[in-house]
């Protein structure tokens, strides 16, 4: 669970109104990342438990208060020591960080008032809890060194330095007009990107939210401009939903897992993600707490080495291309070399550049020489650069294809990953990574005890059936061995995603099961959430493997492209067919 800075707005407002002036009575530790304040407000008891988990840090009061450790760590003892019996002056969040700060009054020597101050840093892996006076550490849950943060050390007795700010506008300060101007100034293509860098008290869950309407298609041309768009119309019903504090949004993945809460009304559902909407924030935290997630081991692991691998790959294809337009020069090369050669007695030796007439045009040109060589070895200088370009160009070539082959299988792999939910479709796309070379191989024990997934078959009807492929291997044996010739199979047009096939006892299947294959076929791909997206559909005769390609790849032919929108609706009634 990771909670944004507007979420952490609406949460310091809560506390503030249940917490502010109460007495530290009783402090706890029930782990030892989470630290356990009893809390008394007039004749109310509060417990305030902050859980600074690098998974899923959060602050909030528990509806169920979680037992102590038998023996209290030392970091329990030192704020008993100097916390207890103090009074809460102040809470407030940092800007719009996930930072949240108490101010706590205590009576100190000769009845002078002190002031020391918590500090609940939320900020995901890097969460902590920090005891401050006069902007000294006293101590903190975690020390972090300057070998571990280089721009910060967290011990006692230094002084504090807050987290790097953020320099974007304040998303609940300013309107879609002046967030808008601010993209001009950000040099990024993606549009998530652009208002995370452009704003603060966001991050990307939030962007799509702003930025994307229900059944928008990712994948056209226009998206930026639509998004824009959407932006001007989003902000204000966001921005007064915060201000209300009446609509939290739990976002709970497929694992059973809380991803985030926002603390409005969503405009985006995103695919294998399911929503439950609060009227507190303090109760969908405990909800949030509260789930048990699902363990499907490897899985998250996988999806960021897959990820990260199209990151570097996509930056490699940039730099590729770089050098293949620099290998297109090889003839420029080449005409300025000829024309140094025809004219070397006109060159004076150490010149850094000279005009001469192009030999094959007869069109004035400008070369740029060392001094350091003669005029026949700034020659041969130039042949080399054209002899190099000429093999880079097949060179590069060849590495552009397979490093564009590359992204489009590591793509299909994080579509598999997004759809995957038994252990052994894991297990199955976890060896496609080791024969990758991405993922180092399995154990053969393991390996060889693992079982085989089976895809997804729903029974349309009792002449009909739908059979899905939901990883690569899966793909193939839907294909390859479960379908006739004449059945039917349908895929995306041009996207990562499922092979779908439809079987039928029947002459032809129904009209209506070849439209839920259709939209089965767009469910399951990278364009699930899209409008209008293309599936094709051929008979499975017309499908064929190339000999030595990767698991689920195909070709082709005879196909007829239809479009849809998938309902998630309409598609959990038809997966409930199973």
């Amino acid at each position: 669970m990771n909670l944004e800075g507007i979420t952490l707005h609406c949460l310091s407002e809560y506390l503030n109104d249940k917490l502010l002036n109460s007495k530290i009575v009783k402090i706890s530790m029930p782990n030892k990342n989470g630290v356990l304040f009893v809390l008394r407000k007039n004749n109310s008891t509060y417990t305030l438990f902050a859980n600074m988990n690098g998974d899923s840090p959060v602050l909030y009061i528990p509806n169920d208060i979680p037992k102590n450790l038998d023996i209290p760590p030392a970091f329990c003892m030192l704020l008993r020591k100097h916390l207890e019996n103090g009074r809460i002056s102040k809470i407030n969040q940092v800007d719009l960080d996930r930072i949240i700060e108490f101010e706590i009054d205590l009576l100190g020597n000769n009845n002078k008032i002190i002031t020391k101050k918590l500090i609940f840093e939320l900020t995901g892996k890097n969460s902590n809890l920090l005891l401050l006076e006069n902007n000294i550490i006293i101590d903190s849950l975690k020390h972090i060194n300057i070998t571990q943060n280089s721009f910060r050390s967290i011990k006692p007795l230094a002084e504090y330095i807050a987290p790097p700010p953020q320099n974007g506008v304040p998303i609940l300060e300013k309107n879609a007009d002046v967030i808008l101007e601010s993209f001009r100034h950000q040099d990024i293509k993606s549009p998530v990107n652009m208002l995370v860098s452009a704003t603060t008290g966001i991050g990307k869950d939030s962007a799509k939210q702003l930025l994307f309407e229900e059944n928008l298609d990712l994948q056209e041309e226009n998206t930026l401009e639509k998004s824009f768009t959407h932006l001007k119309n989003s902000l204000p019903k966001i921005q007064n939903d915060i201000i209300n504090n009446n609509k939290f949004t739990v976002v709970i993945s497929k694992q059973n897992r809380c991803k985030t809460i926002f603390p409005y009304t969503i405009f985006y559902h995103e695919p294998n993600f399911t929503y439950q909407v609060f009227t507190d924030l303090n109760e969908a935290i405990n909800f949030a707490v509260s789930l048990n997630p699902i363990q499907l081991e490897d899985q998250e692991l996988l999806k960021k080495l897959s990820t990260n691998e199209i990151v570097r790959l996509e930056k490699k294809l940039q730099v590729l291309n770089t050098d293949l337009t620099k290998a297109n020069n090889a003839e420029t090369e080449r005409i300025i070399a000829d024309t140094l050669m025809a004219n070397l007695y006109q060159i004076k030796t150490g010149v850094s550049s000279c005009e001469l007439i192009n030999i094959y045009d007869n069109t004035p040109i400008t070369i740029a020489l060392s001094p350091l060589l003669s005029p026949n070895e700034n020659a041969q200088n130039y042949y080399k650069k054209y002899n190099k370009y000429k093999r880079a160009q097949k060179e590069v070539v060849q590495q552009l294809e397979e490093t564009a082959d590359a992204i489009e299988y590591l793509k299909t792999i994080e579509n598999s990953l997004d759809t995957a939910s038994t252990k052994e479709e894991i297990t199955e796309i976890k060896q496609e990574l080791v024969d990758f070379g991405l993922v180092a191989p399995l154990n053969k024990k393991k390996a060889a005890s693992s079982q085989k997934s089976t895809p997804l078959h729903i029974k349309f009807s009792n002449n009909t059936s739908i059979f899905i492929g939901k990883n690569n291997k899966q793909n193939d044996y839907v294909t390859f061995s479960l379908a006739a010739k004449n059945d039917l199979w349908f895929h995306v047009k041009d996207i990562p995603g499922s092979h779908v096939v439809v079987k039928t006892s029947l002459n032809a299947p129904e009209s209506e099961a070849i439209d839920a294959a259709i939209h089965l076929a767009a469910h399951f791909s990278k364009a699930s959430t899209g409008s209008n997206v293309p599936v094709d559909c051929t008979e499975r005769k017309y499908v064929k493997k190339p000999s030595g390609s990767k698991p689920g790849f195909v070709i082709y032919t005879n196909q007829k492209t239809y479009y849809a929108t998938p309902e998630q609706t309409e598609i959990q009634k038809l997966l409930l067919l199973q």
